[in-house]
């Protein structure tokens, strides 16, 4: 590896910015390349990080030394340019969902193994202070044994998106599959357990003009006996702020997350009643309170790289989350519930 990692991000939209903004920060890093389809506008954005654009990923592997790829592009894009990185021995750093589908899922994660890199998908919601911290406490057993779980995330249809690829079913997945996925995510990773059967309901024309789901409710039954209820809305009015919620009753007590209060996340037992805020975790010299979640996920996946560790959702990890809201989609559309095995 040279001095300094070198990084390619494929995109240059709302996700593409944030994710240069964050490498930008990692000081063992230098961004080399932005791949775009629209050269002027990969050009500008290649600009304000003194890197160089290119129209395709190809060019930037055969001109530029590259140690990592990150993939910022829609998600029905997201197998091509990362086989076409993982292939070429590059570590990859993709935007969540990682696919469409268990194959090509599949086919990233096989991939990865073949060539003995890195293969991470950016579940950025394990970054956020106020989850880690609610995962924290509930590993700690502050709440007892997790017994209900309550997840939401609503908001409008995202603005952002070339030639409205999210209103299209079939290359976003729609509102199950891009945005229930923070939840069903952290809810495995925050129980340390997977999921056994899922049953969901969903909508698909409280928005104008789209083919996607756009609310969706999931009911998830874990392993261990844990039930979940995820609730995810594009419908939402414009002028309504994104509100993103948790809530874990268990046997000793509540814990409660509300990204529209001050004080987001609290604690309620039948003796104490506490409050946290994301300054309760360990600081990062030289970082704001809170940390930003992009800055975390993309410095843990350059430590992976750099000493050689597996990314905390690697392939086979995300895979299992991926899973869970393919079947609830499965289930929406069927009216049944779909059963999971869990195993690896």
């Amino acid at each position: 590896m040279d001095a300094q990692m070198g990084v390619v991000v494929v995109g240059y939209g709302f996700m593409g910015t944030t994710h240069l903004t964050a490498w930008s920060m990692v000081p063992e890093a230098k961004i080399r390349a932005v791949i775009g389809r629209d050269r002027v506008k990969a050009e500008k954005v290649a600009r304000g990080f003194q890197a160089v654009a290119y129209g395709s990923l190809r060019e930037a592997l055969e001109e530029q030394a590259v140690d990592v790829v990150d993939v910022c592009t829609p998600t029905f894009t997201h197998p091509g340019y990362a086989l076409e990185a993982l292939s070429a021995g590059r570590h990859v750093l993709v935007e969540k969902p990682m696919a469409l589908s268990l194959t090509e899922a599949d086919e990233m994660i096989q991939a990865a193994e073949a060539r003995g890199v890195k293969l991470m998908v950016a579940h950025v919601l394990r970054f956020f202070a106020d989850y880690v911290k609610a995962r924290e406490l509930v590993q700690a057993g502050a709440v007892g044994r997790p017994i209900m779980l309550k997840a939401k995330r609503a908001g409008s249809m995202p603005p952002w998106g070339a030639e409205s690829w999210f209103m299209d079913q079939s290359k976003s997945g729609g509102v199950t599959v891009d945005l229930a996925i923070h939840d069903v995510d952290f809810l495995r990773w925050c129980l340390q357990d997977e999921v056994r059967q899922v049953f969901a309901l969903s909508h698909s024309s409280a928005v104008r003009g789209t083919s996607a789901e756009n609310h969706v409710l999931i009911a998830l039954r874990f392993r261990e006996g844990a039930v979940a209820h995820v609730e995810a809305s594009w419908a939402m009015p414009a002028a309504l702020p994104f509100t993103t919620s948790l809530e874990i009753a268990g046997s000793k007590g509540t814990l409660s997350v509300d990204n529209q209060s001050t004080v987001p996340l609290t604690i309620l037992s039948r003796d104490s009643l506490e409050r946290f805020t994301p300054e309760t975790l360990p600081w990062v010299q030289g970082m704001p309170f809170p940390i930003d979640p992009f800055y975390g996920e993309i410095r843990h996946f350059a430590d992976c790289v750099l000493h050689d560790r597996s990314p905390l959702t690697d392939g086979r990890e995300s895979k299992r989350s991926l899973e869970v809201v393919l079947a609830a989609v499965k289930s929406a559309s069927s009216g049944e519930p779909v059963a999971l095995r869990t195993e690896a």
